[in-house]
């Protein structure tokens, strides 16, 4: 994703501004967020809190009272999503050319997609409400697995998370050959996930969207 790519509606936001965020909006779509993202819970006037404020601020997305903070535009949005997040999924190309991963949280407050950058900052681009979030997650995964086709193979692994679950997981592993092969639930025998080959008629996104779709 380049900077001339980017639409109008991108915003870009660090890793403790999220974690600022994520203070306004206590409970549970919070905890969820903080799980997918590696964040850790830390105190209201945490440092790293505190500077997410701070920055928040600065950018004119939140303001201060007294001692009363709100949120504006994009960072009322965003932290709306995290805390009435019913579902997130994740993308992560692996190998030798591994990407960041790439997120997508879905909740009634709205949908937005999440692209790691380097130095702990996401781009964030909010969903049309029209919009499937199985088919960008299908999209992601197909473009993750063309992106994976080199010399010596690599695999995308994508997860579905919900509050209270273990992640639903289902991982593409390309061979150098450019054979693929999924390994997903139920786990075999050994308590590893169950591996078979896909077929030639069968793509990889559409066969990772029908699992995460069906995860409990």
């Amino acid at each position: 994703m380049t900077e001339h790519s980017l639409p109008d509606s991108a915003y870009r936001i660090t890793s403790h501004e999220i974690l600022a965020l994520l203070s306004f909006t206590p409970g549970q779509g919070s905890d969820l967020a903080r799980r997918v993202l590696g964040l850790e819970q830390l105190p209201d006037d945490h440092d790293l809190v505190r500077a997410g404020v701070g920055t928040l601020r600065v950018r004119d997305t939140a303001a201060v009272d007294g001692a009363q903070v709100s949120l504006r535009g994009p960072a009322q949005f965003l932290a709306g999503v995290f805390n009435s997040a019913t579902a997130w999924f994740d993308v992560t190309r692996i190998g030798p050319d591994a990407v960041a991963p790439a997120y997508i949280a879905d909740s009634p407050a709205g949908r937005v997609a999440l692209f790691l950058q380097p130095l702990s900052e996401y781009v964030c681009l909010p969903m049309n409400r029209e919009a499937s979030v199985l088919d960008m997650v299908e999209a992601t995964v197909d473009d993750a697995v063309q992106g994976a086709r080199h010399p010596d193979g690599g695999m995308v692994s994508a997860r579905r998370y919900s509050p209270g679950k273990p992640p639903t997981v289902a991982n593409v592993r390309i061979a150098a050959d450019g054979a693929l092969h999924l390994a997903s639930e139920p786990p075999d025998a050994d308590g590893q996930l169950t591996v078979r080959a896909l077929d030639a008629g069968e793509q990889p996104g559409p066969v990772v969207r029908a699992l995460l779709a069906a995860a409990p």
